[in-house]
């Protein structure tokens, strides 16, 4: 079995669907009950990569408070190897109410706002040794957003993990500011990218921002290098691969839309394992389209499928495709 290594943040989700009018009048409100689920963008790809067969450990920092607790047995359930989730008590685990609207768009608001544990990673407790043996190693630019222990041990676990030969993928989840990047911010995202084999993105919401180019795909491909390759995510108009021998692209699948919650950290998952078994680049963009396209059918990113579902995912909409 594959021994792939997530590091950064987890928290959960507090999913609250939008209240529905049931008539003109508006006098009759249907309110979908919330749900409580497993999240963060780093947990998400490591729970989904577990639940399509790859072995799968976590390197975070949770609270020991209710929604750490929470994260724990999650991961647990999810069959993740959590003997380096570090548990700090001073310190809060993130609750990150997901409102979703009538289209399935979310909008994101975390709480308690100080002492959020993501933040925090001990580099004294950084099984090195693991990293430099692991088959792959992910993390997400989240806990790059801020200048604490995590933006700085993370960028370290990446040189680490590159200089041993360990493939890295990296995905950007920029947080832009009225169109502008906080310049040390964009410095450790631009630091980080030298140790990313895959690096993983929205091209409309991410790489138009990163580059001298306001041309998402002009920015994308300024990435790639002969040990680099940069995967865009564009939602419904699929994705791309840009390699340093070639460029392909992949339409996504036709889908009805539940919400899009963790939309993009599970599209990782499916290109990481792919890409373990040896898949050509095509082919992995169409595992991560499929996982990404029958997750959000559902509620939650903890919808994403196991191998045998995405497979039959895939199947069906060929078989729909060859009738049209």
């Amino acid at each position: 079995m594959h021994n792939v290594i997530v590091i950064g943040d987890a928290n959960v989700d507090i999913i609250v669907p939008y209240p529905r009018f049931l008539n003109e009048e508006r006098t009759l409100v249907d309110y979908p009950n919330p749900t409580l689920q497993g999240g963060g963008t780093s947990a998400n790809t490591a729970v989904a990569l577990s639940k399509l067969g790859v072995g799968t450990s976590f390197i975070g920092t949770v609270g020991k408070d209710q929604y750490g607790k929470y994260i724990k047995q999650d991961f647990e359930e999810a069959g993740i190897d959590i003997s380096n989730l570090v548990i700090e008590p001073e310190l809060n685990t993130v609750g990150v109410f997901a409102f979703i609207d009538e289209t399935g768009e979310r909008y994101l608001w975390g709480w308690p706002r100080v002492d959020q544990s993501f933040k925090v990673l001990d580099r004294s407790k950084i099984p090195f040794d693991k990293i430099r043996s692991a088959d792959w190693v992910h993390s997400s630019g989240m806990c790059l957003v801020y200048d604490t222990s995590a933006r700085s041990t993370i960028i370290e676990i990446f040189k680490e993990a590159h200089e041993a030969g360990v493939p890295t993928s990296f995905d950007l989840n920029l947080r832009v500011d009225n169109g502008v990047l906080d310049p040390e911010y964009e410095k450790a995202v631009r630091e980080i990218i030298k140790y990313t084999t895959y690096l993983l993105g929205s091209g409309t919401d991410e790489f138009k921002y990163l580059g001298e180019e306001k041309n998402w795909r002009k920015n994308a491909e300024s990435f790639v290098s002969a040990d680099r390759t940069v995967i865009v995510r564009n939602g419904k108009d699929g994705s791309y691969g840009f390699s340093s021998n070639e460029c392909v692209e992949a339409p996504a699948f036709h889908v009805v839309v539940e919400d899009t919650v963790g939309a993009g950290d599970v599209y990782n998952a499916g290109f990481i394992a792919a890409c373990l078994e040896g898949k050509t680049l095509k082919e992995s963009l169409i595992m991560g389209n499929a996982v990404s396209g029958y997750t959000v059918t559902k509620k939650g990113a903890r919808s994403s499928p196991k191998l045998d579902e995405v497979e039959k995912f895939i199947q069906e909409h060929k078989v729909k495709e060859e009738k049209q």
